[in-house]
């Protein structure tokens, strides 16, 4: 989601949305998913990168945005309608 003023924001899809943009640590991402901590680290290092969602380094710190999980997730639905 890129920021495109003080309330809106674009969603990874194009949508344009009043929410904010969220930031997340890794311990609340990977609880927001329903998978390990462990599994999220793993999913950050290099030769895994490809399969995980998207992050941010800042200073050393990770942190994920609220939207690029969402994507992940919906790239890795089964089935439906």
């Amino acid at each position: 989601m890129m920021s495109i003023g003080k309330n809106f924001s674009v969603h990874p899809y194009g949508k344009i949305t009043d929410r904010p943009i969220e930031y997340i640590r890794p311990k609340a991402a990977a609880e927001y998913l329903g998978i390990s901590q462990s599994c999220l680290a793993k999913l950050r290092m290099r030769a895994n990168r490809a399969n995980g969602p998207q992050f941010l380094k800042q200073g050393g710190s990770v942190i994920y945005r609220r939207c690029d999980l969402d994507a992940w997730m919906n790239q890795h639905l089964v089935g439906g309608i």
